[in-house]
């Protein structure tokens, strides 16, 4: 195999190395160009920007705003004839204004007090989202403590039922005075009446309960929140503080 046709020897390795410089130096030199006509043209874009009419316009705007009214001016010429001096308050007594008001320059096509009304509309709106939220958390609040309570009568109405159960079969009690004052049995075949299932279901379960603490504290002498046996009705008056959850 020839030199020529030698991938290895130093005369193709030299002109891959030229191929590969030259290669490089094109684009660095296409890189170049490239950036520097996107900087002409950046500053051709400045300078048609500053010859334009609206550029003109905010620059005589601001040099206008920035310098202070000289005496030149009809209006300060006024204001000096009727007494105004430079640096002073306007008024007899000088404790007016010193400077003159600020010029807000309006730049969209907006009605006058439109961006006012937009600002009144939005902090109304934040204010009705704000107490719309604080009324459902309030709503939430309450349903809650609600569900709380109710499943607390629950709970006592059951404690009560069972207990009840319990001191009325030491009684040799066949029966309870009314059917929901024991807990319900499963396979419960007694004979009651259609008015007493009514009464079982409709009256609510503070009523129950209610009903249920007055016939044991007045039977048994039982308070099912101290969870003990009185003696009497003045033993369980003078020792228990009450025949309800709050109390105790």
């Amino acid at each position: 195999m020839s030199d020529e046709e030698d991938y290895m020897s130093d005369k193709f390795l030299q002109g891959s190395q030229k191929d590969t410089s030259s290669t490089l130096l094109y684009r660095h030199a296409d890189k170049r160009k490239f950036e520097l006509m996107k900087k002409k043209s950046e500053i051709e874009a400045k300078l048609k920007e500053k010859g334009s009419a609206k550029y003109i316009e905010e620059e005589k705007r601001e040099a206008g705003l920035s310098s202070a009214i000289t005496s030149t001016n009809k209006g300060f010429e006024m204001l000096m004839k009727m007494g105004y001096k430079p640096g002073h308050g306007i008024g007899k007594t000088e404790s007016g204004m010193t400077e003159p008001l600020g010029v807000e320059v309006k730049l969209n096509r907006h009605g006058l007090g439109k961006e006012a009304k937009k600002k009144e509309v939005k902090v109304k709106t934040n204010s009705i989202s704000d107490k719309l939220d604080n009324k459902n958390m309030k709503d939430f609040r309450g349903r809650i403590a609600q569900k709380r309570a109710e499943q607390l009568l629950k709970a006592d109405l059951y404690k009560s039922q069972k207990i009840c159960e319990q001191l009325d079969m030491q009684l040799n009690l066949e029966k309870p005075r009314e059917i929901w004052f024991w807990l319900p049995q499963e396979n419960d075949e007694s004979d009651d009446t259609d008015s007493e299932e009514d009464d079982e279901e409709t009256l609510p379960v503070n009523e129950k309960l209610d009903i249920l603490t007055k016939y044991l504290r007045e039977k048994h002498f039982y308070c099912i929140w101290c969870g003990t046996t009185f003696q009497n009705t003045e033993d369980l008056r003078d020792n228990c503080p009450g025949n309800t959850r709050d109390d105790h």
